[in-house]
């Protein structure tokens, strides 16, 4: 198949292009690097917003140098509804084209977005960073969020890309059940994130003190919560002397970030997620231990009976409660090391990069048939 992949959101496309590439298919991923993230690609479409309207016509003669890329593909994967740096009417404009000019269209729902975000505020899923125990939260943090995606010109360009969809492709659970109260059948498919497992993976929690490494982006920490969780883990660090070694480290670029990682046997991600997140995956399958979202529910979903890798927290339940489940896990002797050697079994049966794009491909065919 020969296969464009527009826009990029944590490493996503990135991945799914190598490993489409790797089963043989012809595949172009042009997209802006996902700002600092600056991930890989074959056409660059990154808009200096500090050159105002000069920057958005680079990206516009970019496109147009590359025309050959953006017609005839048997697919075209668009990560979300807004897919190149430029104005909503661009990307309405493209949709249309895109429509046109290939034989099938599929949209990622790979974040924010009107619906993800209105249905979060309902309690779908149970509990969010918006909501959780019955009540609406962080109203005052997520107020510019909400307001950019009830923007007209942000929900009717979400409408005609979610309409003109031939496939949409949520990434994770929560997404999905988002979805899944408007869309079904043949139109709504979930696939997992795609994470390439490194060749010398290293089981943690071997030798010594536990080492946790508590990741805090500053300017989303509300959403994260990973403050919070670490201030869990320095509790159950005090009550178990010598057994948890805690370190923060904030807004570090992401190749530093790595580096750190390397050296940790636990890492703490997000208390208000329902599954685990692209940067809790890579963690994983590295062979560290993830404090984050893992839920009954989402292992029911994707049928996973045995393996339980992550350190669930949620904030649904009281500080001591989460306190103990992280004590549970992580001071027991071997425990660490029996949840490392789950968290790379677990990566490697769900989200392998190969695994999912076998998924996606057979996703692809099936809807260039119909």
């Amino acid at each position: 198949m020969r296969i464009l992949l527009l826009g990029e959101a944590s490493r996503v496309h990135s991945t799914l292009r190598d490993a489409l590439a790797a089963l043989g298919h012809d595949v172009v991923l042009m997209s802006g690097g996902n700002g600092r993230n600056d991930c890989p690609r074959d056409v660059d479409l990154s808009r200096d917003m500090s050159r105002g309207k000069t920057g958005g016509l680079r990206v516009l003669l970019t496109l147009l140098r590359h025309l050959p890329c953006l017609v005839g593909n048997d697919v075209v994967q668009i990560h979300n509804y807004q897919f190149v740096p430029l104005g909503m009417f661009w990307n309405r404009l493209l949709i249309s084209f895109l429509k046109t000019f290939n034989r099938r269209l599929v949209k990622g729902c790979y974040g924010d977005d009107p619906l993800v975000l209105e249905m979060q505020l309902k309690g779908v899923p149970r509990y969010s960073d918006m909501y959780w125990n019955g009540k609406r939260r962080n109203a005052c943090e997520n107020r510019e969020r909400l307001a950019e995606q009830r923007l007209g010109e942000c929900v009717a360009c979400w409408r005609k890309a979610t309409r003109m969809a031939d496939v949409l492709v949520p990434c994770l659970y929560e997404y999905w059940l988002a979805y899944s109260n408007l869309f079904s059948g043949s139109k709504l498919h979930y696939l997992p994130l795609p994470v390439r497992i490194p060749s010398d993976v290293r089981i943690k929690g071997t030798g010594g003190s536990i080492k946790v490494l508590v990741g805090v982006q500053s300017r989303r920490d509300y959403m994260k919560g990973a403050r919070l969780i670490g201030r869990m883990v320095e509790e159950a660090a005090r009550r178990n002397p010598g057994r948890l070694d805690v370190k923060y480290v904030e807004d570090v670029p992401y190749g530093e970030y790595c580096g750190m990682l390397a050296g940790a046997d636990v890492l703490v991600d997000q208390l208000y997620s329902f599954s685990p997140s692209m940067n809790s995956l890579e963690a994983m399958a590295r062979g560290t231990v993830v404090i984050g979202g893992g839920e009954e529910e989402y292992y029911d979903f994707i049928g996973e009976r045995e393996l339980r890798p992550i350190v669930n927290v949620s904030p649904e339940r009281s500080f001591e409660q989460n306190v103990k489940a992280i004590e549970d896990a992580l001071v027991p002797e071997g425990g660490v090391a029996r949840l490392s050697r789950q968290s790379v079994e677990f990566v490697r049966k769900h989200h392998d990069s190969l695994v999912v794009a076998r998924q996606y491909a057979g996703v692809y065919c099936e809807v260039i048939e119909t």
